[in-house]
């Protein structure tokens, strides 16, 4: 005849296991957290690097003749499809000046401009050329004089 014990405890059948059983234990359990740990670590690093590399490297669609400001705050950077792109950010350059900026240099690029006023906006600048169908540039001036101006691009790609 054949006497198995069973328990809920490893200690009270073996008691000299017990103690290298429970550090084996807190050990998976200690891993389980590093382990959690460490793929939130991951997902922060990775998070920081896109909202990183959006504010230090803009859309490529954007023409090269472009100058951006260097305090911009990217504020959306969106693509809808293969072909729709929309970059907006904020900065406290003047945007008339930068606008004209803009404009020139694009003619100077070869772009085929046209501005248009509008109430509703400072100025807009449609564009196209080199990859981009057509596009545009519209500031919204600041609503006092301590916010920065933001600036909205939309494209339609090649």
């Amino acid at each position: 005849m054949t006497l198995i014990l069973c328990s809920d405890s490893v200690g009270t059948v073996f008691p000299h296991y017990s103690s290298s059983y429970m550090s084996l234990q807190a050990s998976f359990r200690n891993l389980r957290g590093w382990l959690r740990n460490t793929q939130i670590a991951v997902l922060l690093s990775l998070v920081s690097t896109v909202v990183l590399y959006a504010e230090g490297a803009p859309q490529e669609w954007l023409p090269d003749v472009l100058d951006l400001p260097s305090d911009m705050e990217v504020l959306t950077d969106r693509a809808v499809g293969s072909t729709i792109r929309m970059f907006s950010f904020r900065t406290s350059r003047d945007p008339d000046e930068l606008m004209k900026e803009w404009e020139e240099d694009l003619m100077e690029g070869g772009y085929i401009v046209r501005q248009i006023e509008v109430e509703t906006v400072a100025s807009i600048i449609e564009f196209s050329g080199s990859g981009i169908l057509n596009a545009q540039i519209a500031v919204i001036p600041p609503t006092s004089d301590q916010d920065p101006s933001i600036f909205e691009f939309d494209a339609t790609l090649k």
